[in-house]
């Protein structure tokens, strides 16, 4: 895992901590009574607190390219 996080260390950034993508969905589902979208919980977890900023360039190009 070392090595991959070194390889490419921007493909590796979220702003998830050790929390889970599944508990970020499950918290999401009960802050918006019903089932997230992965766009929803990707925009959660890779955007800066607070704002509508994502935290890479690389994490704006996956999320341009899962919205089309």
């Amino acid at each position: 895992m070392k090595v991959n996080q070194a390889a490419n260390p921007e493909a590796n950034k979220h702003t998830s901590g050790s929390v889970s993508f599944v508990a970020h969905q499950s918290r999401l589902e009960n802050e918006l009574k019903r089932p997230p979208t992965f766009q929803e919980v990707f925009d959660k977890t890779h955007k800066k607190m607070g704002t509508d900023q994502y935290i890479s360039d690389r994490a704006r190009e996956v999320a341009e390219s899962y919205s089309q």
